[in-house]
């Protein structure tokens, strides 16, 4: 008998996150094919960041070695603060109005330097946005 409830309680389960995601999807603000580009756009903003990481970490270190070494100071090297990095790798939030495919994108596009990118009237954290934060942007292992 416990069997049996326990594939039943399974069952449930499952139905209930189809149809919450099936429902989500139809009350979605942007299309399918929207979608669709919107992940292409952030594994290729991923991996140009993942590229770009590497290559400005590797002539820092390449720099700093180098004047450990020789005795002289580095040349300077305009790295993001720690305030920029925070701002790009905090939760995204969509808003209809300003349509941004990532907080770097969202970043970029500010209208003032100075303005930060937090949220602001309109924006909404919406369960089918999901994969905006929760690619391998925010992990550390494959950097």
């Amino acid at each position: 008998m416990f069997p049996v409830l326990g594939w039943i309680l399974i069952a449930v389960v499952i139905i209930v996150l189809l149809i919450f995601t099936s429902v989500s999807r139809c009350l979605s603000p942007v299309s399918f094919l929207q979608l669709k580009f919107w992940k292409i756009y952030l594994e290729q903003e991923q991996q140009i960041l993942k590229s770009k990481a590497t290559e400005h970490a590797t002539e820092l270190a390449k720099e700093n070695v180098k004047c450990f070494f020789e005795g002289s100071h580095p040349k300077e090297y305009n790295t993001p603060s720690v305030k920029e990095w925070r701002q790009i790798s905090s939760l995204y939030t969509f808003n209809p109005k300003d349509q941004y495919y990532s907080l770097l994108h969202k970043y970029v596009n500010r209208k003032e330097k100075t303005h930060s990118i937090r949220s602001t009237e309109g924006d909404t954290v919406i369960p089918i946005f999901g994969f905006v934060d929760s690619t391998g942007i925010n992990s550390t292992p494959g950097l």
